[in-house]
């Protein structure tokens, strides 16, 4: 169920641990997703409230990692309520070890920290563990009855530790309950995210995604866009002549004999030209570009399904609707919903 990121959204604390022996990298990249989910909220409205905080948790007595002034930087503003224990996370990196036989020594050095783990569970927290991080899960009970994934090159000796556990899994990230895992560290930013999704808020969590893991049919779809526009660009081209025209018109009505005009060509000719060289007759590439401008519009502007439709030169709110749903399989609507990166119109106000 999708929520109003910027009014609905429950309050979020999130602790992410730092220690000496911690893959900075695994740190970092926490907070990087927090720091951009929290973006995310404020360009759709920037009055409201931080619903997402997060601090970096440095144990009592181990050795800092971060200055104390580099720690209060990558904190957010701290939350204006105590956070409850069902509304937190805690983060546990990836940490440095040359064997596996060194994870266990490595977690009882912080018998503070696995005390917190235990409690911070216990109380109805959410943890996510990267990697080799699932030592502390590990030594504190956590991954009985589990069913998850370790990294290869640890996996045996985690299985001897917990027999209890299935280690079957075949998936890069693990949900077990409030326990999120992933087996290497490439893979926290998606856990985090999915943690967003699942504990915070779906649209959120979404536009995390689109902005830092690879999508394949996006970025194949703007490889698409980019070779169409620098194939055979030669100003003597009819096709190259009726593309730039079609750019530069795209909310105008489709006129065959007029694009032939400006191409040099006869309707025939420049068909089987544009045919031959883009794989797609002269509307469908209109068609294409107007797709594409709604798609921006729709993501960073508050203008209505009707207004979109008349710049993408289409006549009304409905064909546009219709031909948009078949390109992208939803409605104009549930795009916005989906991939909007602004302000929602009810949070506009003209300043004084």
């Amino acid at each position: 169920m999708m929520t109003d990121a910027a009014t609905t959204a429950a309050p979020l604390h999130v602790e992410v641990l730092s220690l000496p022996e911690a893959m900075p990298g695994t740190v970092f990249s926490a907070i990087d997703v927090l720091q951009l989910a929290a973006l995310v909220l404020k360009l759709r409205n920037r009055h409201a409230g931080p619903a997402l905080t997060w601090s970096v948790w440095l144990p009592h007595g181990s050795a800092a990692m971060l200055t104390p002034a580099a720690l209060a930087q990558l904190s957010s503003e701290p939350p204006l309520l105590a956070p409850v224990p069902e509304r937190t996370l805690l983060v546990v990196p990836a940490v440095y070890a040359a064997n596996a036989l060194e994870l266990p020594a490595l977690a009882q050095k912080y018998p503070d920290v696995l005390a917190r783990i235990s409690s911070h569970v216990q109380r109805g927290g959410a943890l996510a563990v990267c990697a080799t991080g699932l030592i502390f899960a590990a030594e504190t009970g956590l991954l009985q009855q589990a069913r998850l994934d370790a990294h290869w090159a640890f996996k045996s000796f985690f299985m001897r530790i917990v027999p209890q556990a299935d280690f079957s899994a075949s998936e890069a990230i693990s949900v077990n309950g409030r326990l999120y895992s992933c087996v290497v560290p490439p893979s926290q930013s998606e856990m985090l995210i999915r943690v967003l999704h699942d504990c915070f808020d779906e649209e959120v969590a979404q536009s995390c995604a689109r902005l830092l893991l690879f999508q394949p049919e996006r970025q194949q779809m703007h490889s698409q866009q980019l070779t169409q526009q620098w194939l055979s660009r030669t100003a003597d081209s009819p096709v190259y002549r009726a593309k730039q025209w079609l750019e530069m018109h795209v909310e105008q009505p489709y006129d065959l004999p007029q694009l032939a005009a400006v191409a040099s060509a006869s309707e025939r000719t420049l068909l089987r030209h544009f045919q031959s060289v883009l794989g797609m007759t002269p509307l469908e590439f209109l068609h294409e570009l107007r797709i594409q401008r709604a798609k921006v519009m729709l993501e960073i502007s508050i203008n209505s399904l009707q207004t979109i439709a008349h710049a993408c030169g289409y006549a009304n709110a409905s064909t546009f609707s219709k031909l948009f749903r078949r390109s992208m399989g939803m409605s104009p609507g549930e795009y916005r919903k989906l991939h909007t990166l602004r302000t929602k119109r009810s949070h506009w106000r003209m300043e004084e």
